[in-house]
């Protein structure tokens, strides 16, 4: 299970619930293309595994944030998408994504190696 926080603050609060690794991933994806299946997003996460993934989505499901409705009786499948308070998180997304696009692409220094003089 996924350490928690658990502090009196807002911020804290926000990352006790889309702060686990792959969350915000997760959203993006639901953003990005509406209602999601299982295989879309091991299809767009790689390195995701599935047991992960299931955890993810478990605990976004418990916090609210998504939703499922079923798209296959036999064997049962489900389909993920955003609920009302999930697609609050869209501001936060984005300005997210304006940030990496300033300061997260290509413009990080080059480490300096160890045998290099200044």
């Amino acid at each position: 299970m996924a350490r928690k926080y658990d502090l009196e603050c807002p911020i804290a609060g926000t990352l006790d619930i889309i702060g686990d690794r792959w969350a915000i991933l997760i959203l993006r994806d639901l953003f990005l293309h509406g209602a999601r299946r299982f295989q879309d997003f091991e299809a767009t996460l790689p390195g995701l595994t599935p047991s992960v993934l299931s955890a993810r989505l478990k605990s976004l499901e418990a916090d609210a944030v998504i939703a499922t409705r079923i798209y296959e009786v036999h064997p049962p499948r489900l389909e993920y998408f955003l609920t009302p308070k999930g697609r609050e998180l869209g501001p936060i997304l984005r300005a997210m994504r304006s940030w990496g696009e300033k300061h997260a692409r290509g413009d990080r220094p080059k480490p300096r190696r160890t045998d290099e003089r200044e």
